[in-house]
């Protein structure tokens, strides 16, 4: 298979795994295992992705998506019927930027589609324009957050090498989580999606050695993902918490 046809496939097939978890539960860390915080895996729920309820400030988009890939948001905005609408994407740095551009129906309710540009967690929200000048920040309504991941190949390691010390200084065990990845820095959190399910874990390992693949998941990992032998996952790097900008 030539580069561009792997590319391709690898994209194609998380794109079909992001569809089929339209919400991606949370992996909240708790006591520590082998060196490292020890996620739980929660299944996926239902995300809200409809209007909101008439007469009613709302905003509501699907929790994940694929970078590069559109992003459909939805809201209803009471008292600003054919109006402009501005969709703001936060920037830890800049503050609110504005990313898309609508107008709202005589329903007060509008739609907006943003092409997915920056990868991990993004704050989304709606403001009303006014005549193409300076968006009302005042006016702004909730705030959704859409996890943006990236495509790659991911393979896992483990048996035949536990007791072995691993690049970042831990002992590879059956219930040490982690990554591998030749780049980030060792410690580094990345947010894993596959199948529905979604896990915050650590670089703990150099590797894979393989051009075809990007992660290497630790047998834990890969256990609570229910992640077989090799395949298409999501991929970010999980937030790191900044001061929220004035407004």
């Amino acid at each position: 298979m030539t580069r561009s046809r792997r590319e391709r496939a690898t994209l194609v097939a998380v794109l079909c795994t992001a569809i089929s978890c339209c919400a991606s539960g949370t992996a909240w860390a708790s006591d520590g295992t082998g060196g490292t915080v020890m996620p739980a895996v929660i299944a996926p729920t239902t995300g809200g992705v409809g209007y909101g309820e008439p007469g009613t400030r709302s905003l509501a988009a699907r929790p994940t998506a694929l970078l590069g890939r559109a992003v459909d948001v939805r809201g209803t905005m009471p008292g600003a019927a054919r109006r402009g609408v501005v969709l703001q994407r936060l920037d830890p740095r800049r503050g609110w930027r504005n990313v898309a551009r609508s107008r709202v129906r005589s329903t007060e309710r509008f739609e907006i589609r943003w092409h997915a540009d920056r990868g991990g967690r993004v704050s989304l929200r709606a403001v009303v324009d006014r005549d193409g000048r300076r968006a009302e920040a005042a006016a702004a309504g909730p705030v959704v957050d859409v996890t943006v991941y990236r495509p790659a190949m991911a393979s896992f390691f483990g048996p035949g090498l536990f007791g072995r010390q691993t690049a970042c200084g831990q002992t590879l065990a059956p219930d040490l989580y982690g990554v591998a990845h030749r780049r980030l820095p060792c410690g580094t959190l990345v947010v894993v999606m596959y199948q529905g399910r979604e896990i915050t874990v650590p670089v703990v390992d150099r590797g894979p050695f393989s051009g075809t693949y990007s992660f290497d998941l630790t047998q834990a990992t890969a256990d609570a993902l229910g992640f077989l032998s090799v395949g298409a996952i999501g991929y970010a790097r999980a937030p790191v918490a900044v001061p929220a900008p004035p407004a």
